[in-house]
């Protein structure tokens, strides 16, 4: 019975992180059988909600998939005890894989930022002098060489 529960509310979460990713990719939606758990993302999304969570495991079985899609892979983690407001679950990626993230918005910083660097900027982005979440880095063709 307690293996039933444990199944159905992993389908309920990749329901749930389908529905918030939803927000930026609006065909997000569940993937069934081997692969991705997210299908219609630029991006290989795993999505676990268990106790016996196993890491290690979780970021070979992304990178292999990775590997062969080119895609920067992560696993959703629903925690034990968290609801349904997916924006609150953890996230588990390979360092490696967040560093050109990190290096996409964090870029430009010629020296390294203080917490005095750092604001709020008006949509809920922390931000160094501009944010780069609600105000895009280039604005037109011509600027983009």
């Amino acid at each position: 019975m307690a293996s039933q529960h444990r199944k159905y509310r992993g389908f309920a979460t990749e329901r749930i992180v389908a529905d918030y990713l939803g927000k930026i990719w609006p065909y997000a939606s569940v993937g069934r059988g081997k692969g991705k758990d997210i299908q219609s993302v630029p991006f290989d999304c795993e999505v676990k909600a268990r106790a016996g969570f196993q890491p290690k495991q979780v970021l070979a079985q992304i990178k292999a998939r990775t590997d062969i899609s080119g895609e920067i892979g992560f696993a959703v983690l629903r925690l034990n005890g968290q609801g349904t407001n997916a924006g609150e679950y953890a996230c588990v990626i390979r360092l490696e894989d967040l560093l050109p993230l990190l290096e996409l918005k964090y870029g430009h910083i010629n020296k390294e930022p203080t917490d005095a660097n750092m604001e709020r900027c008006s949509c809920g982005s922390w931000m160094i002098r501009r944010c780069f979440t609600c105000q895009p880095t280039i604005t037109n063709a011509e600027d983009a060489d």
